[in-house]
């Protein structure tokens, strides 16, 4: 059951933990709630393009190699993710079909439908700031086994900052309107 927590710490959220990102855990028996902040440079309006941007996370989500829309159906949207979830050294394989609600321009509400998770929903919250946006996430992963202890929540944790950390980065990048990195190998 190991690969299933790591499945669940990547199918949430995003390679680096954003300058001003907090993310924080607790654990109630089986369930792990995360909840991340972060003051964004950055637009309501380009945080919002980002987040619903589904298909371009491989692009700057770390360890996910497919996120594709399978339908839309007016704010409802159903998406397949996956890939790896770190572990340290090790690398796990997780695929994951979420559907999400979209509440324009400032929420967004999702849980996964398949999977080998045994329950995640989450939400995403813009809000307007005098100088940019913020961005709340709150996550809840209903783990189903017990995972060495504190370990389970260390590693969503860890896989939950580094994604959260991916979008905000992306959100100020495109903000700014930066080139996407180079994903050319050098020569």
């Amino acid at each position: 059951m190991l690969p299933a927590l790591l499945q669940v710490a990547l199918g949430l959220v995003p390679a680096r933990a954003a300058e001003g990102a907090h993310v924080e855990s607790s654990r109630h028996g089986d369930v792990v709630e995360i909840r991340a902040a972060a003051d964004l440079a950055a637009d309501r309006a380009t945080a919002w393009r980002v987040l619903t941007d589904y298909g371009h996370y491989t692009a700057f989500i770390p360890g996910m190699s497919v996120s594709r829309v399978v339908s839309t159906h007016g704010t409802s949207v159903i998406v397949e993710q996956a890939g790896t979830a770190a572990l340290g050294p090790l690398h796990i394989p997780f695929e994951i079909t979420f559907q999400i609600e979209e509440s324009p321009p400032d929420g967004i509400d999702s849980r996964a439908v398949s999977g080998s998770l045994r329950s995640i929903e989450s939400r995403y919250t813009l809000a307007v700031r005098e100088q940019g946006s913020r961005l709340l996430y709150a996550g809840r992963v209903r783990l189903g086994f017990p995972l060495l202890g504190s370990l389970g929540r260390s590693v969503i944790e860890e896989n939950v900052g580094r994604q959260f950390g991916a979008l905000v980065g992306e959100i100020e990048r495109q903000h700014r309107g930066e080139p996407a990195p180079s994903t050319e190998a050098p020569r």
